[in-house]
């Protein structure tokens, strides 16, 4: 796979998410598709999925019921209303996956994931405003360390209550840390985390954040650890591990 398919992949997103490829375009799409690596696979859909729920939302937040009449003074107006006939025009309106892309500061991602897109709509001669909240469409380092192919879970309970759920892969040489349920350490003290490849191997304390529900934390530099272990210690940390509260397994 070449950074360059990937890169056209990714570009071809909205216009696929919107249905507005040509019959050759989809099957450049399918081709590309079948190319890429599942992380690049992965981040299409994503996008893909961002884009369409973003429409979806939209389309329920603007929807508003027209006033009474309105229907009724537009038919009205017809026969009064001249009829022109638009002049012949050889000029396509369907623009290319290729024109699509060469027009970035134009691109529908910058109004549909923007932060917050105004959506407005003419009613009976008054506008209605409706913001719709957006959000980035790009998969997080955890999610992409999630979609690599030979992404494998290993789950450690804690003595007192509650788990850590380990995400790895070897190809990403990384490790994406989920903690449920698991309470925060009595006063004066730290948990901290280890990757154990023979000997143990510090890789940081757990913060409140992590403690927090739904936290994902990457932990690079898996290297050839076999397991990943969570400690009780002093305040700050030890070198070395003094009181293992849990472990979990890290196969091959």
């Amino acid at each position: 796979m070449s950074e360059a398919t990937r890169q056209r992949l990714l570009d071809s997103a909205e216009v696929f998410a919107l249905h507005a490829v040509s019959a050759a375009e989809q099957a450049e799409i399918e081709r590309d598709l079948e190319s890429v690596d599942d992380t690049a696979r992965v981040q299409f859909g994503i996008l893909v999925g961002e884009i369409q729920e973003t429409l979806a939302l939209a389309s329920v937040l603007d929807a508003v019921e027209p006033p009474a009449g309105v229907r009724a003074r537009i038919l009205d107006e017809v026969p009064r209303t001249p009829q022109v006939t638009p002049p012949a025009s050889t000029a396509s309106n369907v623009t290319s996956m290729k024109g699509h892309r060469d027009r970035r500061s134009t691109r529908l991602r910058s109004s549909l994931m923007a932060a917050a897109a105004a959506v407005v709509v003419v009613v009976g001669g008054g506008v209605v405003a409706t913001q719709v909240i957006g959000n980035d469409p790009s998969p997080t380092q955890a999610e992409q360390v999630i979609a690599y192919g030979d992404t494998q879970e290993s789950t450690a309970s804690f003595p007192g209550g509650g788990t850590a759920k380990i995400s790895y892969s070897r190809e990403a040489n990384s490790a994406v840390v989920e903690l449920d349920g698991v309470a925060a350490p009595e006063a004066g003290k730290d948990y901290q985390m280890w990757f154990v490849e023979g000997t143990p191997r510090s890789v940081g304390l757990v913060t409140s954040a992590q403690l927090a529900e739904g936290s994902q934390t990457v932990i690079e530099g898996m290297g050839g650890a076999t397991n990943f272990a969570f400690s009780l210690e002093p305040a700050g940390g030890s070198p070395q591990p003094t009181e293992v509260l849990t472990m979990a397994t890290l196969g091959a």
